[in-house]
């Protein structure tokens, strides 16, 4: 046991032993006598722990003196490893020792780098501030260089344009003093000349009552000038057809005395003094009333399913906006609203029908038969009425409706339709109202489809519906004239001569601002004073306006405002050039065409912008204002008080005064109530001038208003509550309230009260207004008869107007007031975006090819932006109608900005625009359209992407566009040269003017073998090849065409009117187109007498085949229904008979005259002007025609007239004495033509003076009588005595140049005179 133990004590420590509680491995075969068996485990060495497991020999000696055995055996097993770990442990010490050194000595060298570095750093620091510092004082001193450089040439620039302003003052004021310089001469030599005025034309003013036919157009009597005076003084004159007299009140007759040239000086007149506003604007609303007896109802059904789409497709073709009204024969009793509104409303829709449709069956109604009264028999029919008569199965009729059947036969004031079935009658009723649509749409003005507006370019062909006013000219005319609808001026004079001083003063000035409150009346005064201009403005002057509607609209954009002006101002001149698509370049050229154009007219522009305070980026747009304006340039501006830019306070202003005198109060409403026949009592009207004198806020449109309800109010019973309510009231808008609110109550449903609410909110949420169709189709819930009573209402009480078809708000304060009362800040979003949606969801129906208009265009992007649906919006931009739609007038800069809106660069606009095209020229086919109508769109795009976008992406569109066009044309169509020309244009645009030639050399051709040489697209094209041969240096190819271009220039400057005269000459025609209407009906005397005006006006506007047929017309008739020895069948023979004259038709004129004469010879006197006329016309007929026989008796009656009427002493009678002299002169009576000269020669020496130039011109004619009979010196004195008369003459009128006279010396070199006959006579 010692052994073993010791043997296990030499084996481990006991902590190497298992303990007690070790578990033992017993066998379960062996029982416990056999002993327990242990593990014994194998020995491990512990882990040595540095600092703790090695000890030193100090600590093991000392525990060798006091251990065990044990330990003893332990320490001394473990001390050869105690060493090795000792100097392992050194070695790892002096190691990292080392590795410490050498890491303090790299961090001391990047230490010393880093200090090294830091320190370059902070002087490359220093150098670089150094630097930025010397580049922060260039920069400063070359940005105040360049701003010394911008004031200097700024300085220099308004030096300039001062200097130009004061040299254009002083040339003007030179011309000025030249004019009156000019003045005073001829009133001098008018003073000078004053006795020896005929007095045949006096006589003739005194005389022509006498006459009964007071508007003859007979020749200017003036006395035919002798021989000699025909060097210098003889003045053709013109034998002109003759006027009847058109009324009792107009002795003078229509046009009285005036001949061709008058008329033509009477056009130019009103080119130079032009304000065309004629007297009613265009309108291009078509509009058919329907209605009809109550077993009629299924007619009126058909009629509106069957064919209504197709009348709005035909309107839409011709640029109009069809409206049909269904009226019922019969109302509920349960309707909105009272019959007597309903009666109103019918007879305010047939009044401003077009065409009213009435189906009459066998069932009697009320409302029929007094549409039948009121359209038919009771007004002037200036519209078309179709009655429609249904035959009943049976031959049943009612007798009443048979008597008015005969009776409408008769009168013919309508057309009468007998019909059995349903669809016959409905298809004769289309049958006549598409003609007469196509009939009024020729007769009405119309904005063709002429990109840019102004110049005589091509319109795009074949393309979709028509374009109305595209450039609003019809809108600003209608604004005008709205404006001016006024009964009290409300003491304008004061304000009137502060314009007119304004337009008279002298030298460069700013605009003129007229501001006031809103209802104040700036519009009413700029309006009436411009009325008044109208008719003043006889000096050449141009006036230009624009109207401003409400903020949101097309007329509240200062870029379409100007483009509109400069198109009028660019037809002043007849420019060639097309307008500025750019915005930028559009700006920058307007003013420069308001110097151009006002330097060249006589009287300057006038240029007037009301309510200028609504544009949108107004100081932006306007900022030309602001500049120095040219010198014949006067600006009046409009605006509210509370609006005005800070920019405009420095302008003089003119501040229209309020209500503030109970006098102006009362002349205005006593005025407004007289024109509507009402007279309210003394209580009433004192309680409104109290009110109105009482309220700070008091304008003449509050007035207007209050005035107007109380008059359609006036037969109320609830007036004095109506009244009270209205007082109550503080504004205007107030009081629109008031009046909305007071129609709402009015209705009996709740659901019609709904509707108005709607309606006015889409009138307020649309961009320029909506159309009743587009209400209809907006508003399913909404008829034709309650909507033509809320019409009534709404129109009536002034809350809504119809402005080019469209309802707009009245006034601005009516639009505020509805956004007061139905648009709460709660829900005023979701409100508006509910009727946008309305709106979205009607205009958005018709966005097919055909189908799109004017107003889908302008309306439906404008909604999509308001949405903020950006998907929508670009489906509207990419939709090739909508984007044709808005070319055409000239609309780019709205495209451009609705892209930009989006977001889109100009190379996805092109692609956008170049895909669409694509996809309906794919499906031109199954669209129905035209390979003309591709080729147009590809154009349009090509255009627009040059002048918008980029010029690399113009070339396919335009490159496509010409060859469709070859595909579908003639070679040498003027299309194709348009195609060519753009072309060329785009290359020479990319300077690649190689290119470009060719093409604009084969354009010039195709242009003169289809227009001729001398047109006006032959003289653009032939600039074009001048400017591009400038840019090559080719100057001598340049310089032929460039006079062949001025050539050409000048050719057709003597043929070509001015637009402006064409504008005149079209109004006139416009008249005649009107009285052609009235030539049409059984022959009677009234009938004559039109036809033979109507012949007249053709004949002054130089139709001379229409006249003629006309005149020859009138002839007829009056010869079937007159007496042969009537005045007015003379007056139809001499008409005829000048006509002829002036034709040179002698033959066929002579006979005339002589009937005419014989007519006028039997009733009136030899000294009658209408005697006389046809007897001096005649007489020079033979002259001319060499008849000198039959010439010399009437001749002789002018002389014996001429005694008769002013005695045998009077100038005139010397004068018809020498005429007949010059008659004896040329048949060879040289004895029985001296006496007559002599004895005229008496007379002109002791009426006149003897040395008036009449003496000298018949001394002159006594010595060429002398001349020819050989008295050489008789002659040669009376030449003498002729050439002192003239040159006392010249003296006396301080002219250092005397006339051209006639000489000896003269009679020496010039063996020949020239009479009025072209006729040779020798000296």
């Amino acid at each position: 046991m010692m052994c073993l133990r010791k043997f296990l004590v030499a084996m481990g420590s006991g902590n190497s032993f298992l303990h007690r509680d070790d578990d033992d491995v017993l066998g379960t075969e062996y029982d416990s006598s056999q002993g327990v068996l242990k593990t014994i485990p194998n020995e491990v060495k512990p882990r040595p722990r540095l600092g703790g497991g090695v000890r030193s020999v100090r600590s093991i000696s000392k525990q060798q003196k006091n251990g065990s055995l044990r330990s003893a055996l332990s320490v001394d097993m473990e001390n050869p490893e105690v060493e090795k770990i000792r100097k392992d442990f050194e070695m790892y010490r002096l190691s990292k020792e080392n590795e410490l050194t050498n890491i303090r000595k790299k961090e001391q060298k990047l230490e010393t780098e880093n200090r090294r570095l830091r320190a370059e750093l902070q002087a490359k620091e220093k150098t670089c501030q150094k630097q930025k510092e010397e580049r922060d004082s260039a920069l400063e001193a070359e940005h105040r260089a360049q701003m010394r450089a911008a004031a200097i040439e700024h300085d220099r620039d308004k030096i300039q344009h001062l200097f130009k302003i004061f040299r254009e003052t002083k040339e003007s004021e030179l011309r000025n003093l030249l004019k009156a310089k000019q003045t005073l001469e001829s009133k001098l030599a008018k003073l000078g000349g004053s006795a020896f005025e005929d007095p045949e034309t006096t006589s003739r003013l005194e005389t022509s009552g006498a006459f009964g036919n007071h508007g003859d157009w007979w020749a200017t009597l003036d006395s035919e000038p002798s021989v000699g005076s025909l060097t210098h003084h003889h003045r053709s004159t013109y034998h002109g057809p003759e006027f009847l007299q058109p009324s009792i009140v107009d002795p003078d007759g229509l046009y009285v005395n005036i001949n061709k040239d008058d008329w033509i000086a009477a056009t130019a007149t009103l080119a130079n003094g032009y304000l065309m506003i004629p007297e009613s604007v265009p309108s291009n609303r078509f509009v058919v009333y329907l209605t009809g007896t109550p077993d009629t109802q299924q007619e009126l059904d058909l009629l509106c399913s069957k064919y209504s789409n197709q009348l709005r497709h035909t309107c839409n073709m011709e640029g109009h906006l069809f409206t049909l009204i269904s009226m019922p024969g019969v109302i509920d009793e349960d309707f909105a609203f009272s019959q007597e509104k309903h009666v109103q409303a019918r007879c305010r829709e047939i009044d401003q029908c077009h065409v009213s449709v009435i189906f009459i069956g066998t069932q009697s109604s009320r409302f029929v038969e007094m549409d039948v009264n009121y359209g038919t028999l009771r007004c002037c029919s200036y519209k078309k009425t179709i009655v429609c008569f249904k035959d009943t199965a049976h031959g049943q009729d009612v007798s009443e409706f048979c008597e008015l059947r005969s009776r409408l036969t008769e009168e013919g004031k309508a057309k009468v339709l007998n019909y059995s079935e349903v669809e016959d009658g409905v298809d004769l009723v289309f049958q006549e109202i598409v003609p007469y649509l196509k009939h009024i749409s020729d007769k009405k003005e119309k904005g063709g489809l002429v990109y840019q507006g102004v110049n005589l370019e091509e319109p795009l062909l074949d393309w979709g519906t028509a374009v109305w006013d595209n450039l609003h000219d019809f809108e600003q005319l209608e604004a005008f004239r709205s404006a001016c609808q006024s009964t009290c001026e409300l003491g304008f004079e004061r304000y009137y001569e502060r314009l007119n001083a304004h337009i008279l003063a002298a030298g460069p000035l700013p605009p003129l601002l007229i501001c006031g409150a809103a209802g104040s009346g700036k519009s009413l005064l700029l309006a009436k004073w411009m009325e008044l201009q109208l008719y003043r403005m006889n000096s050449g002057s141009l006036l230009l306006y624009h109207f401003v509607g409400a903020p949101s609209s097309c007329t509240a954009d200062p870029m379409l405002m100007i483009h509109r002006l400069t198109s009028q101002l660019m037809q002043q001149v007849n420019a060639i050039a097309s307008l500025a698509c750019d915005n930028s370049l559009l700006m920058e050229e307007f003013p420069k065409w308001l110097e151009k154009v006002s330097s060249r007219m006589p009287g300057g522009i006038i240029l007037v912008i009301d309510s200028a305070d609504r544009f949108q980026k107004v100081e932006t747009h306007l900022k030309w204002l602001v500049d120095p304006l040219p010198v014949d340039l006067r600006v009046i501006v409009s605006a509210r008080h509370d609006q005005i830019p800070a920019a405009w306070k420095s302008w003089p202003s003119v501040v229209l005064e309020g209500m503030n005198s109970a006098r102006n109060v009362k002349d205005l409403l006593q005025a407004e109530l007289s024109s509507q026949g009402t007279l309210l009592s003394e209580e009433h009207e004192d309680r409104i001038l109290t009110h109105c004198l009482a309220s700070p806020s008091c304008s003449p449109l509050y007035l207007i208003l209050m005035t107007s309800f109380v008059t359609r109010c006036y037969n109320d019973r609830s007036l004095d509550s109506n009244l009270d309510l209205l007082l109550s009231t503080s504004d205007t808008t107030h009081l629109y309230q008031a009046i909305i609110s007071h129609i709402i109550d009015e209705c009996r449903s709740s659901s019609v009260a709904d509707l108005i609410q709607g309606i006015l909110l889409a009138v307020y949420a649309s961009r320029n207004g909506v159309s009743e169709a587009e209400l209809f189709g907006a508003f399913s819930e909404l008829t034709a008869v309650v909507w033509s009573t809320l019409r009534l209402l709404l129109t009536d009480f002034l809350v809504l107007t119809l402005r080019s078809g469209l309802l707009v708000f009245a006034h601005e304060q009516a639009r505020e007031a509805v956004a007061e009362m139905f648009l709460n800040e709660c829900d005023r979003e979701e409100k508006l975006k509910k009727i946008y949606r309305r709106l979205y969801a009607h205009y958005s129906s018709c966005t097919r090819f055909s189908e799109v208009t004017c107003r889908t265009a302008d309306e439906l992007p404008w909604i999509c932006q308001q949405l903020e649906d950006n998907t929508g919006l670009e489906l509207c931009l990419t939709n090739l109608s909508i984007f044709v739609k808005l070319f055409v007038r000239g609309r780019c800069f709205e495209l451009v900005t609705y892209w930009q809106n989006l977001g889109a660069d100009k190379i996805k606009i092109s692609q956008s625009y170049m895909s669409a095209a694509k996809k309906l020229e794919d499906h031109c086919n199954s669209e129905s359209v035209t390979l003309t109508s591709v080729a147009d769109i590809y154009e349009a795009i090509g255009r627009f992407i040059m002048n918008h976008c980029t010029l690399s992406e113009a070339l396919n569109p335009l490159q496509r566009s010409l060859e469709l066009r070859e595909t579908s044309l003639d070679p040498d169509h003027p299309v194709i040269a348009r195609s060519l020309h753009f072309l060329a244009l785009l290359h020479e645009r990319q300077s690649k003017l190689t290119t470009a030639e060719p093409l604009y050399k084969q354009a010039l051709e195709i242009y003169e073998d289809s227009l001729g040489k001398d047109h006006l697209l032959v003289i653009k094209q032939l600039d074009a090849l001048v400017l591009l041969y400038k840019k090559l240096g080719k100057n001598s190819l340049a310089e032929p065409l460039q006079k062949r271009s001025i050539s050409v220039k000048k050719k057709l400057k003597g043929h070509l009117m001015t637009t402006m005269n064409i504008k005149a000459t079209e109004t006139l025609q416009k008249k005649v187109l009107e009285l052609d209407d009235l030539t049409i009906g059984p022959p009677s005397v009234e009938l004559a007498r039109t036809i033979n005006e109507i012949g007249v006006l053709h004949y002054l506007q130089g139709n001379f085949g229409l006249s003629e047929s006309l005149l020859i017309r009138s002839l007829e008739m009056r010869s079937a229904i007159l007496k042969e020895d009537h005045p007015d069948l003379a007056q139809s023979l001499n008409n005829l008979a000048a006509l002829y004259n002036d034709r040179k038709l002698y033959d066929k004129a002579a006979p005339l005259y002589e009937r005419a004469l014989e007519i006028r010879q039997k009733l009136f006197p030899v000294e009658h002007v209408g005697v006389t006329s046809i007897i001096k016309n005649l007489g020079i007929l033979y002259k001319k025609t060499g008849q000198l026989d039959k010439a010399e008796p009437l001749y002789q009656k002018m002389v014996e007239s001429k005694e008769k009427s002013f005695g045998a002493c009077h100038p005139a009678v010397a004068t018809a004495i020498v005429n007949m002299a010059v008659l004896y002169s040329q048949m060879g009576n040289h004895s029985a033509a001296e006496p007559l000269y002599e004895r005229a020669l008496k007379i002109y020496e002791e009426t006149l003076d003897p040395y008036h130039p009449r003496v000298s011109e018949t001394m002159v004619n006594m010595a060429l009588l002398k001349y020819e009979q050989g008295d050489f010196q008789t002659a040669a004195k009376l030449y003498r005595r002729a050439t002192e008369i003239k040159d006392n003459e010249s003296v006396s009128n301080g002219k250092g140049i005397s006339p051209p006279s006639m000489s000896i010396e003269a009679s020496a070199t010039l063996p020949r005179v020239t009479n009025d006959d072209d006729k040779q006579i020798d000296l």
